[in-house]
């Protein structure tokens, strides 16, 4: 570590080049380093007494991937100094770009908000509370995509009892009722995605007082103006996010994963029946000796095929998987996996097979892969990656074996 001026100027092999952001537990520089080119946001504990949430903090974001959320390089203390070494995300804070413009409109609200549903519902999948959803802890780049940063106060079955009794975590005006009687659970993440699409759509916040018990009370309350008295165009689609996210009981508001699915069109899967159901079906006196061919002729079609003609073989990105009329159907993507800080660092897959990094998965968009990250000398760690337009690589850095 060097210090010019009393000041940190390199961490870790990183050249700290401007301060962009401060929080409660420390700051956050960008940063440079030559060796692996790369560019990285460094967020420096400086509240001693907050070593154990910073860590807390490291790990779980540590344990994520996720295309909407920023991605952690390292974890590590230098003499006295704890830091969180980070993927560098470019582009405006959210909290700055909406002050910007005012409001957002329909369609860039709705792009904003089901990528954030979509890391909420990834998070809640590993049972993880993000519990401080607010513009702030957001980056939207020039591309639209939008990165989640932050995991100052997140928790999981893991992390140790951190807040005193008596004590509320998070940013007041995003808080859900159940959060101000410290039982924080999933769906309070929602809550205050419910409160950001607010926000965004109004440019006015749905509860505000002059003083924190005026307003714990309307959010206890649920008391909020219509979002249509403010801004009457606002969507069909976006003002039930609304009202499905600020239900004041838990068990009447929507969880992350209805959100997504809301705004991005999902249609439900019609199941075809399986050939138990159709022999069931056959079984039937009433069903006609013909009825009975008919289905036995469908059962034939549904059989799924066992063997891909494919398997096994490489596949090139860009490349698009042909339908059994020769048409071109999907275009595969390819994703490169990489651990810099291992030379000798392989991926293993859950079959057993290993390639040695860095390497590139191939896969059709919304695919996901599982495997480890291995190198001599270095903690495993298990991985999963979905297969996006919007990512073409990950890098993860290995946590040495301590002697």
């Amino acid at each position: 570590m060097k210090y010019d001026s009393g000041h940190i100027t390199e961490i870790a092999g990183y050249r700290l080049t401007e301060r962009i952001g401060s929080g409660g537990m420390g700051d956050v520089y960008k940063a440079t380093n030559a060796a692996l080119n790369r560019t990285a946001a460094i967020k420096i504990l400086h509240q001693k007494g907050m070593a154990e949430r910073f860590r807390n903090e490291a790990y779980i974001q540590s344990s994520v991937s996720h295309p909407n959320i920023a991605c952690l390089y390292e974890y590590l203390v230098s003499g006295e100094t704890a830091c969180i070494i980070m993927e560098y995300v470019e582009g405006d804070p959210l909290d700055v770009y909406l002050h910007k413009r005012g409001k957002l409109s329909n369609e860039e609200t709705a792009n904003i908000i089901k990528q954030i549903a979509a890391a909420l519902a990834y998070l809640h999948g590993k049972g993880i509370l993000h519990r401080d959803i607010k513009p702030q802890n957001f980056k939207i780049q020039p591309s639209g995509t939008v990165t989640m940063l932050d995991f100052g106060i997140a928790k999981n079955k893991y992390t140790p009892k951190l807040t005193q009794q008596g004590y509320i975590v998070g940013t007041t005006e995003y808080l859900a009722p159940e959060q101000f009687q410290q039982r924080p659970e999933k769906k309070s993440d929602v809550w205050s995605l419910g409160v950001l699409t607010y926000e965004l759509l109004t440019g006015f916040m749905p509860f505000d007082a002059d003083n924190p018990v005026t307003m714990r009370y309307k959010i206890e309350k649920g008391e909020f103006t219509k979002p249509r008295i403010l801004v009457p165009g606002i969507s069909d689609k976006l003002n039930t996010v609304i009202e499905k996210c600020l239900q004041v009981n838990p068990l009447n508001r929507s969880d992350a994963a209805d959100i997504e699915m809301l705004l991005g069109d999902k249609k439900p899967i019609q199941v075809q029946k399986t050939r138990g159901e159709l022999a069931r079906l056959v079984n039937k006196k009433t069903i006609s000796i013909a009825a009975v061919a008919g289905l036995l002729i469908l059962t034939v079609l549904f059989i799924p095929k066992d063997v891909d003609k494919n398997q096994g073989k490489e596949a090139s990105p860009g490349q698009k998987e042909k339908t059994d009329q020769g048409q071109p159907a999907v275009e595969l993507q390819k994703l490169t996996i990489d651990v810099p800080n291992a030379s000798d660092a392989i991926i293993v897959f859950p079959d057993g097979s290993s390639k040695k990094l860095p390497y590139d998965i191939v896969g059709k968009e919304g695919e996901n892969f599982q495997f480890t990250l291995q190198a001599e000398g270095y903690v495993s760690k298990k991985i999963e990656v979905p297969i996006t337009v919007g990512r073409r690589s990950y890098e993860y850095n290995l946590e040495k074996i301590k002697e």
